[in-house]
């Protein structure tokens, strides 16, 4: 038995002929697979000049924060203000330097971001309730996974 018919499996065909005879047509190049025996792939390749649509997903992440530390938050948020005075008027903070908390957690979100604040929120006086994921399909609206994780008061 030659190395191009041989079988796939020890229980199943042998593909007869050399790997020659075997003309694919038009689509991927053949693939190896074991016992050195080539095929076709079992799908092909979608590709944006195929006019094929791919599925496209939306992935949202969601964070539910808890204010629990007003003064501490303040307070951070009064460094970052003093540190970038230009990027904290954008924000709405200016005369007369009076600031509220939800210019504050702007302003705390602003400079560290979603992700760096989830790590920093205890330092920030914030506590991290939840977070939700959901994933939907972009063309029909469809609910393809959702994950919601609730975070015990430390």
């Amino acid at each position: 038995m030659s190395a191009l018919s041989r079988p796939l499996s020890d229980a199943g065909a042998s593909l007869p002929g050399p790997a020659h005879a075997v003309t694919p047509g038009p689509g991927p190049a053949p693939v190896a697979v074991r016992g050195g025996t080539t095929c076709p792939p079992a799908r092909p390749a979608r590709t944006a000049a195929s006019g094929v649509a791919r599925l496209a997903v939306t992935v949202t992440e969601t964070r539910h924060l808890v204010i629990e530390d007003p003064g501490l938050l303040m307070h951070r948020a009064w460094q970052i203000a003093r540190c970038d005075p230009e990027a904290a008027a954008e924000l709405g903070y200016g005369e007369p330097y009076i600031m509220n908390e939800r210019q504050a957690f702007t302003l705390v979100l602003a400079d560290c971001g979603g992700d760096g604040l989830d790590e920093r929120a205890e330092q920030m006086g914030l506590r991290v309730v939840s977070t939700a994921t959901v994933a939907t399909c972009t063309d029909s609206d469809s609910l393809v996974y959702e994950d919601e994780r609730l975070f015990e008061p430390s």
